[in-house]
Protein backbone atom coordinates (compact mmCIF):
# COMPACT_ATOMS: atom_id res chain seq x y z
CA UNK A 1 0.00 0.00 0.00
CA UNK A 2 1.65 3.25 -1.02
CA UNK A 3 2.58 5.30 2.05
CA UNK A 4 -0.19 7.87 3.54
CA UNK A 5 -0.10 11.55 3.93
CA UNK A 6 -0.06 11.15 8.11
CA UNK A 7 1.25 11.77 11.22
CA UNK A 8 2.92 8.30 12.03
CA UNK A 9 6.22 9.47 13.24
CA UNK A 10 5.30 11.75 16.05
CA UNK A 11 2.55 9.29 16.81
CA UNK A 12 5.43 6.63 17.23
CA UNK A 13 7.11 9.31 19.57
CA UNK A 14 3.88 10.10 21.39
CA UNK A 15 4.30 6.44 23.05
CA UNK A 16 7.70 7.61 24.60
CA UNK A 17 6.46 10.13 26.62
CA UNK A 18 5.88 10.35 30.25
CA UNK A 19 3.00 9.49 32.16
CA UNK A 20 2.26 12.59 33.51
CA UNK A 21 1.72 14.70 30.09
CA UNK A 22 -1.04 14.50 28.39
CA UNK A 23 0.22 13.12 25.15
CA UNK A 24 -3.03 12.63 23.71
CA UNK A 25 -2.81 15.40 20.89
CA UNK A 26 -0.27 16.48 18.24
CA UNK A 27 0.74 19.53 17.66
CA UNK A 28 -1.65 21.78 15.55
CA UNK A 29 -0.39 22.85 12.04
CA UNK A 30 -2.48 25.72 11.95
CA UNK A 31 -3.63 28.97 14.40
CA UNK A 32 -6.93 28.19 15.93
CA UNK A 33 -9.47 31.41 15.48
CA UNK A 34 -8.58 35.19 15.30
CA UNK A 35 -9.14 37.66 12.04
CA UNK A 36 -7.69 35.02 9.99
CA UNK A 37 -10.60 32.52 10.21
CA UNK A 38 -13.17 34.61 11.31
CA UNK A 39 -13.14 37.39 8.26
CA UNK A 40 -13.07 35.31 5.52
CA UNK A 41 -15.46 33.01 6.82
CA UNK A 42 -18.18 36.33 7.98
CA UNK A 43 -17.27 38.05 4.90
CA UNK A 44 -18.22 35.06 2.96
CA UNK A 45 -21.23 34.53 4.13
CA UNK A 46 -22.46 38.04 4.37
CA UNK A 47 -21.98 37.84 0.59
CA UNK A 48 -23.89 34.79 0.25
CA UNK A 49 -26.46 36.29 1.42
CA UNK A 50 -26.17 39.30 -0.35
CA UNK A 51 -26.31 37.54 -3.82
CA UNK A 52 -29.06 35.13 -2.62
CA UNK A 53 -31.33 37.66 -0.97
CA UNK A 54 -30.94 39.75 -4.35
CA UNK A 55 -31.64 36.23 -7.00
CA UNK A 56 -34.98 35.76 -3.67
CA UNK A 57 -36.21 39.01 -5.17
CA UNK A 58 -35.10 39.16 -8.87
CA UNK A 59 -37.20 36.16 -8.83
CA UNK A 60 -40.21 36.92 -6.91
CA UNK A 61 -39.52 34.03 -4.13
CA UNK A 62 -41.20 33.98 -1.04
CA UNK A 63 -39.38 33.37 2.19
CA UNK A 64 -40.57 30.30 3.59
CA UNK A 65 -41.54 29.57 7.08
CA UNK A 66 -38.34 30.23 9.71
CA UNK A 67 -40.36 27.67 11.88
CA UNK A 68 -39.61 24.59 9.98
CA UNK A 69 -35.70 25.14 10.55
CA UNK A 70 -35.82 25.91 13.96
CA UNK A 71 -37.81 22.69 14.97
CA UNK A 72 -34.37 21.07 13.11
CA UNK A 73 -32.12 23.28 14.94
CA UNK A 74 -34.05 23.03 18.28
CA UNK A 75 -33.72 19.00 18.01
CA UNK A 76 -29.91 19.30 17.70
CA UNK A 77 -29.73 21.30 21.00
CA UNK A 78 -32.11 19.34 22.91
CA UNK A 79 -29.88 16.35 21.70
CA UNK A 80 -26.41 18.11 22.69
CA UNK A 81 -28.05 18.63 25.74
CA UNK A 82 -28.71 14.53 26.56
CA UNK A 83 -25.55 14.02 24.86
CA UNK A 84 -23.16 16.03 27.53
CA UNK A 85 -25.37 14.96 30.41
CA UNK A 86 -24.59 10.79 28.77
CA UNK A 87 -20.89 11.73 28.75
CA UNK A 88 -20.60 13.42 32.04
CA UNK A 89 -22.16 10.27 33.86
CA UNK A 90 -20.74 7.96 31.85
CA UNK A 91 -16.88 9.61 32.30
CA UNK A 92 -17.58 10.12 36.30
CA UNK A 93 -19.68 7.63 37.38
CA UNK A 94 -20.39 5.02 34.83
CA UNK A 95 -16.93 3.47 35.13
CA UNK A 96 -15.67 5.53 32.17
CA UNK A 97 -11.95 4.69 32.85
CA UNK A 98 -12.66 1.27 32.32
CA UNK A 99 -13.99 1.26 29.38
CA UNK A 100 -11.71 4.08 27.44
CA UNK A 101 -11.02 3.11 24.25
CA UNK A 102 -7.25 3.54 24.29
CA UNK A 103 -4.81 2.56 27.22
CA UNK A 104 -4.79 6.11 28.23
CA UNK A 105 -7.57 8.20 28.66
CA UNK A 106 -7.47 12.08 27.58
CA UNK A 107 -7.88 14.48 29.78
CA UNK A 108 -10.42 17.61 29.19
CA UNK A 109 -11.50 20.57 31.15
CA UNK A 110 -14.98 20.55 30.34
CA UNK A 111 -15.63 24.33 30.53
CA UNK A 112 -12.96 25.21 28.51
CA UNK A 113 -13.93 22.35 26.13
CA UNK A 114 -18.00 23.20 26.07
CA UNK A 115 -16.97 26.93 25.06
CA UNK A 116 -14.59 25.80 22.61
CA UNK A 117 -17.55 23.56 20.90
CA UNK A 118 -19.98 26.89 21.04
CA UNK A 119 -17.33 29.02 19.48
CA UNK A 120 -14.80 27.09 17.03
CA UNK A 121 -15.33 29.65 13.38
CA UNK A 122 -15.53 25.81 11.55
CA UNK A 123 -18.57 24.56 13.55
CA UNK A 124 -21.73 25.97 14.44
CA UNK A 125 -20.57 29.02 12.91
CA UNK A 126 -20.73 27.39 9.32
CA UNK A 127 -23.48 24.62 9.63
CA UNK A 128 -26.07 27.04 11.36
CA UNK A 129 -25.07 29.41 8.71
CA UNK A 130 -25.52 26.07 6.07
CA UNK A 131 -29.03 24.97 7.41
CA UNK A 132 -30.09 28.57 7.81
CA UNK A 133 -29.00 29.84 3.99
CA UNK A 134 -30.32 26.48 2.59
CA UNK A 135 -33.65 26.91 3.88
CA UNK A 136 -34.34 30.00 4.02
CA UNK A 137 -33.45 30.97 0.29
CA UNK A 138 -35.07 28.12 -0.89
CA UNK A 139 -32.29 25.89 -2.22
CA UNK A 140 -34.00 22.41 -0.90
CA UNK A 141 -35.86 20.78 -3.01
CA UNK A 142 -40.05 21.66 -2.50
CA UNK A 143 -40.66 18.84 0.08
CA UNK A 144 -38.24 19.69 2.75
CA UNK A 145 -40.93 22.76 3.15
CA UNK A 146 -43.80 20.10 4.59
CA UNK A 147 -43.84 20.26 7.80
CA UNK A 148 -47.00 17.77 8.16
CA UNK A 149 -46.01 14.67 6.54
CA UNK A 150 -44.71 12.10 9.62
CA UNK A 151 -41.11 11.14 9.49
CA UNK A 152 -40.71 7.97 7.88
CA UNK A 153 -37.23 5.81 8.84
CA UNK A 154 -36.52 3.98 6.16
CA UNK A 155 -35.89 8.13 4.65
CA UNK A 156 -33.96 8.58 7.46
CA UNK A 157 -32.07 5.62 6.94
CA UNK A 158 -31.66 6.74 3.14
CA UNK A 159 -30.21 10.29 4.15
CA UNK A 160 -27.66 8.15 6.52
CA UNK A 161 -26.60 5.67 3.23
CA UNK A 162 -26.23 8.13 0.90
CA UNK A 163 -23.99 11.35 3.16
CA UNK A 164 -22.05 8.61 4.75
CA UNK A 165 -21.34 7.11 1.42
CA UNK A 166 -20.45 10.24 -0.10
CA UNK A 167 -18.52 11.23 2.99
CA UNK A 168 -16.62 7.95 2.44
CA UNK A 169 -15.17 9.16 -1.24
CA UNK A 170 -13.95 12.56 0.61
CA UNK A 171 -12.34 10.85 3.34
CA UNK A 172 -10.59 8.60 1.21
CA UNK A 173 -9.65 11.49 -0.94
CA UNK A 174 -8.31 13.52 1.57
CA UNK A 175 -5.88 11.44 2.92
CA UNK A 176 -4.91 10.29 -0.36
CA UNK A 177 -3.93 13.29 -2.00
CA UNK A 178 -1.21 15.45 -0.43
CA UNK A 179 -2.69 18.80 -0.96
CA UNK A 180 -6.30 18.21 0.27
CA UNK A 181 -5.03 16.18 3.29
CA UNK A 182 -3.75 19.61 4.36
CA UNK A 183 -7.21 20.56 4.79
CA UNK A 184 -8.15 17.45 7.24
CA UNK A 185 -4.59 17.28 9.14
CA UNK A 186 -5.61 19.48 12.01
CA UNK A 187 -8.35 17.01 12.87
CA UNK A 188 -6.05 14.75 12.79
CA UNK A 189 -3.92 16.26 15.61
CA UNK A 190 -6.49 14.39 17.63
CA UNK A 191 -4.61 10.56 17.88
CA UNK A 192 -6.85 9.76 20.83
CA UNK A 193 -9.60 11.73 20.36
CA UNK A 194 -12.02 12.49 23.27
CA UNK A 195 -15.89 13.65 22.37
CA UNK A 196 -14.90 17.62 21.97
CA UNK A 197 -13.15 16.96 19.32
CA UNK A 198 -15.87 16.11 16.99
CA UNK A 199 -16.46 19.26 15.18
CA UNK A 200 -12.74 20.65 15.61
CA UNK A 201 -10.66 21.12 12.52
CA UNK A 202 -10.26 23.80 9.74
CA UNK A 203 -13.26 25.81 7.64
CA UNK A 204 -11.64 24.00 4.75
CA UNK A 205 -12.40 20.56 6.38
CA UNK A 206 -15.64 21.26 7.53
CA UNK A 207 -16.55 22.60 3.91
CA UNK A 208 -15.12 19.51 2.53
CA UNK A 209 -15.99 16.76 4.94
CA UNK A 210 -19.22 17.93 6.14
CA UNK A 211 -21.46 21.16 3.96
CA UNK A 212 -20.32 19.42 0.81
CA UNK A 213 -21.32 15.93 1.88
CA UNK A 214 -24.79 17.27 3.11
CA UNK A 215 -26.15 19.45 0.23
CA UNK A 216 -25.02 16.45 -2.32
CA UNK A 217 -27.52 14.24 0.16
CA UNK A 218 -30.20 15.97 -0.43
CA UNK A 219 -29.06 16.76 -4.28
CA UNK A 220 -28.50 12.84 -4.66
CA UNK A 221 -31.98 11.77 -3.29
CA UNK A 222 -34.06 14.00 -5.20
CA UNK A 223 -32.33 13.82 -8.42
CA UNK A 224 -33.48 9.61 -7.80
CA UNK A 225 -36.77 10.73 -7.23
CA UNK A 226 -36.98 10.52 -3.25
CA UNK A 227 -39.03 13.03 -1.36
CA UNK A 228 -37.22 14.01 1.62
CA UNK A 229 -39.65 16.18 4.27
CA UNK A 230 -39.23 18.54 7.19
CA UNK A 231 -39.35 16.03 9.45
CA UNK A 232 -37.46 12.95 8.16
CA UNK A 233 -34.59 15.83 7.55
CA UNK A 234 -34.84 16.92 11.29
CA UNK A 235 -34.86 13.92 12.34
CA UNK A 236 -31.49 13.02 9.91
CA UNK A 237 -29.98 16.50 11.53
CA UNK A 238 -30.37 15.84 14.98
CA UNK A 239 -29.47 11.92 15.05
CA UNK A 240 -26.09 13.14 12.50
CA UNK A 241 -25.06 15.95 15.34
CA UNK A 242 -25.08 14.08 17.96
CA UNK A 243 -23.82 11.02 16.52
CA UNK A 244 -21.13 12.59 15.22
CA UNK A 245 -20.19 14.02 18.21
CA UNK A 246 -20.45 9.71 19.84
CA UNK A 247 -18.28 8.21 17.89
CA UNK A 248 -15.43 10.83 18.94
CA UNK A 249 -15.88 9.41 22.21
CA UNK A 250 -13.10 8.54 24.46
CA UNK A 251 -15.46 5.34 25.52
CA UNK A 252 -16.43 2.44 24.40
CA UNK A 253 -20.61 2.13 24.33
CA UNK A 254 -23.02 0.05 25.75
CA UNK A 255 -24.37 -0.26 22.37
CA UNK A 256 -21.00 -1.04 20.44
CA UNK A 257 -21.28 -4.60 20.25
CA UNK A 258 -24.70 -4.47 18.53
CA UNK A 259 -23.82 -2.06 16.07
CA UNK A 260 -20.63 -3.42 15.34
CA UNK A 261 -22.14 -6.51 14.55
CA UNK A 262 -24.49 -4.88 12.03
CA UNK A 263 -21.93 -2.49 10.25
CA UNK A 264 -23.06 0.67 12.02
CA UNK A 265 -19.80 2.83 12.77
CA UNK A 266 -18.98 2.92 16.58
CA UNK A 267 -16.71 5.06 18.77
CA UNK A 268 -13.81 2.38 18.47
CA UNK A 269 -14.33 1.65 15.11
CA UNK A 270 -13.64 6.02 14.26
CA UNK A 271 -10.78 5.52 17.11
CA UNK A 272 -8.82 3.28 14.76
CA UNK A 273 -8.86 6.26 12.20
CA UNK A 274 -7.68 8.55 14.31
CA UNK A 275 -4.53 6.46 15.65
CA UNK A 276 -4.07 4.41 12.36
CA UNK A 277 -4.90 6.88 9.85
CA UNK A 278 -5.34 4.55 6.65
CA UNK A 279 -8.39 2.73 7.85
CA UNK A 280 -12.46 3.00 8.63
CA UNK A 281 -13.30 6.45 6.55
CA UNK A 282 -16.51 5.76 7.13
CA UNK A 283 -18.45 7.97 10.13
CA UNK A 284 -21.44 6.31 10.47
CA UNK A 285 -21.38 2.72 8.73
CA UNK A 286 -18.84 0.16 8.24
CA UNK A 287 -20.40 -0.75 5.08
CA UNK A 288 -18.11 1.36 2.62
CA UNK A 289 -14.73 0.14 4.42
CA UNK A 290 -15.38 -3.51 3.72
CA UNK A 291 -16.70 -3.27 0.47
CA UNK A 292 -13.44 -0.87 -0.31
CA UNK A 293 -11.03 -2.92 2.03
CA UNK A 294 -10.05 -0.12 4.13
CA UNK A 295 -12.00 -1.89 7.45
CA UNK A 296 -9.65 -2.31 10.75
CA UNK A 297 -11.03 -3.92 13.94
CA UNK A 298 -10.49 -1.89 16.64
CA UNK A 299 -8.98 -5.62 18.55
CA UNK A 300 -6.02 -5.39 16.33
CA UNK A 301 -5.02 -2.12 17.06
CA UNK A 302 -2.04 -2.01 20.40
CA UNK A 303 -2.61 0.96 21.93
CA UNK A 304 -6.17 0.15 22.19
CA UNK A 305 -7.76 -1.90 25.77
CA UNK A 306 -9.39 -4.46 23.48
CA UNK A 307 -6.33 -5.32 21.51
CA UNK A 308 -6.38 -9.24 20.79
CA UNK A 309 -2.96 -10.80 19.66
CA UNK A 310 -4.80 -13.57 17.97
CA UNK A 311 -7.05 -11.08 15.88
CA UNK A 312 -3.83 -9.32 14.76
CA UNK A 313 -2.37 -12.14 13.29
Amino acid sequence: MAPEPSEMKPMMKEEGKPKAEKAYVLKRKTVKGGFGQWVPLLSLEAALVYFLAIRMQNNNLKYPDWWGLWLGIRGVLIGHIVVFTYHYFRKSYLFGKGKCIQQREPDFSWSKELISHGTRPEAFFMLVPYLSVTWMFKLMPESYYDLKTPVSPLKVFAQFAVYDFVTYCVHRCQHKVEVVYKTHKDHHAYINPHLFNAYSGSVQDTTLLILIPLYSTVLLLDMIGVNIYQQDYAWFGMLYANYFMLIHSEYSHPWDGIFEAIGIGTARDHNVHHSQLRYNFGHFFMWWDQLGGTYLSHTKVKRNRTYMPKAAA
